[in-house]
């Protein structure tokens, strides 16, 4: 059921005395969201933002006013943020929640996951798309609401406070992982990352924020924007790919079946190709690696989490923490046994 100020809510952006369904998202595992139907007809998707996640929620914001200008084009549709009676992007209430309202666009989902080499395409359209459009922003304009969010000695050292602080039989049970964690680690050490551009970066570029067509699953866009941040094409390269060259759920129950299916990855590289986006120099020689590097840094997040009772993702059933990590990680060593193949792809293609 929704909160029951969301009337209130909704009358804060001139949703009053309007006939209104809500119907909850489940997509994403961080922030509140609902389908807003008005008069029979999906019209808006209202969110509330997770601010204990997102603390710094007014920098979030300011990122998105700043960049929704950019993320339009012939072939992106663009996202349109609806303003309050007072004339702000955002709503803040009284006790502290923050509540934005999207446009509904007609005919749109997301997919969790996919075998389909034609969805990869896309999403690798997409992105570059994305990534050529955010070419003319000022990457310098943009804030940081997620200090140290991809940093790979940070997220290591919070992984080892989880080992030492965490539930005791949760770190017994968990050994495996916890070993192939270190030498993923010690592996993704030697990527010279701090040689690489900074670039305005979306930085959870999982299939899941991606919107299609659902008739014709073509590539629309990228959602949940919260995570827009100066990074490097590393993130969003390798975070995409993790979820579309594997085509299981982060969160099947077995890892045996964990794959880096080469046609897919293909298929992903080619829609980069189609966008027109262009990868050269060191940059380009590393991207593959990427896709060792998001999924080590996404599992020993998820297993930091695991260790620690499940505070920050949530879980459909106990463990489930546990499932993504080895999962993620079982992907990420599968991934480094790929590279050389990637490379060949990547050289071929781009």
């Amino acid at each position: 059921m929704p909160p029951a100020n969301v009337p209130a809510i909704l009358s804060r952006f001139g949703l009053e005395n309007c006939e209104t369904v809500l119907e909850r998202v489940s997509h994403g595992y961080i922030n509140d969201t609902y389908r807003v139907t008005v008069l029979g007809s999906p019209v808006y998707i209202l969110q509330k933002i997770n601010t204990g996640v997102f603390p710094q929620v007014r920098q979030v914001m300011e990122n998105l006013v700043l960049m929704l200008p950019f993320l339009q084009g012939p072939s992106y549709t663009a996202l349109k943020l609806e303003h309050t009676l007072e004339g702000t992007p955002w709503l803040e209430t009284e006790s502290g929640e923050v509540w934005r309202l999207f446009r509904y666009i007609g005919n749109s989902g997301t997919l969790e996951s996919t075998d389909s080499p034609a969805v990869s395409r896309e999403a690798g359209r997409i992105l570059g798309c994305f990534h050529q459009l955010v070419c003319g922003a000022p990457v310098e304009r943009l804030l940081t609401p997620l200090p140290r969010f991809h940093d790979l000695s940070w997220r290591a050292q919070e992984l080892e406070q989880a080992i030492s602080r965490g539930v005791a039989d949760r770190a017994e049970e968990a050994g495996t992982e916890l070993d192939l964690s270190q030498d993923l680690i010690a592996f993704c050490r030697k990527i010279p990352i701090l040689e690489f551009p900074i670039r305005i970066c979306h930085n959870d570029t999982k299939l899941s924020n991606f919107l299609f067509d659902l008739a014709t699953e073509k590539g629309l866009c990228l959602i949940d924007l919260d995570t827009l941040m100066p990074g490097h094409l590393l993130y969003d390269f390798g975070d995409a790919a993790r979820t579309l060259v594997n085509p299981l759920p982060e969160s099947y129950p077995t890892r045996e079946r964990v794959q880096v299916d080469l046609n897919m990855f293909e298929a992903y590289v080619r829609g980069w190709q189609e966008s027109g986006f262009k990868i050269e120099g060191k940059e380009a020689r590393w991207l593959h690696h990427g896709v060792v590097l998001m999924p080590t840094l996404h599992g020993i997040r998820a297993l930091a989490d695991h260790l620690l009772g499940d505070k920050h993702y949530r879980t459909a059933y106990p463990g489930q923490n546990l499932v993504r990590a080895k999962n993620l990680l079982g992907f990420a060593d599968k991934a480094r046994g790929a590279l050389a193949e990637m490379e060949g792809i990547l050289s071929k293609i781009l």
